[in-house]
């Protein structure tokens, strides 16, 4: 049993890892629920509840860092009320009907699109297009590293 409990907490591990950079898997929440698993089958022992408390406040500000990072991009560029409303409707609207490729590009034509609708400049929407586009990259990298640095604690509290 416990070799069944070891492979599936690993399977939940990588898949969670591939679930920062991938859409519909989510990254961090799958990384802790290897680690609940593991810890319960454990009864606590090898991870104990201070570490999973760690690993949901972690997993929390990678879900945070992914529903706003096109947000926090776009308003760094310029973006005006219109294109944070356009990259978040973008975001949407690009994952529901391009996958992962949608979601990337989404955010920025949406930004564009809202905020030359409401008056600005190409210039200036294509501004806050490109923030809200650097910001879903900055998102996936800082999402990638949670989910690096909550396995380094796993595997730290594992080695002891």
């Amino acid at each position: 049993m416990q070799t069944l409990i070891s492979v599936v907490t690993v399977i939940l591990i990588l898949v969670g890892l591939a679930g920062t950079l991938l859409p519909f898997l989510p990254g961090a929440p799958l990384i802790l629920a290897g680690a609940f698993l593991y810890a319960w089958y454990t009864g606590f022992q090898a991870i104990g509840w201070g570490t999973l408390t760690t690993l949901l406040i972690l997993t929390v500000l990678s879900e945070v860092l992914d529903r706003f990072s096109s947000l926090i991009g776009a308003k760094r560029y310029g973006a005006s009320r219109w294109g944070l409303a356009g990259a978040f409707l973008g975001g949407v609207v690009g994952l529901i009907f391009g996958g992962i490729v949608g979601l990337v590009i989404g955010p920025f034509l949406g930004a564009i699109f809202l905020e030359m609708i409401h008056g600005r400049g190409f210039r200036m929407a294509l501004h806050a297009g490109w923030g809200a586009f650097l910001g879903i990259l900055g998102g996936a990298l800082g999402k990638l590293l949670i989910a690096l640095i909550m396995i380094g604690i796993l595997v730290s509290r594992l080695a002891r």
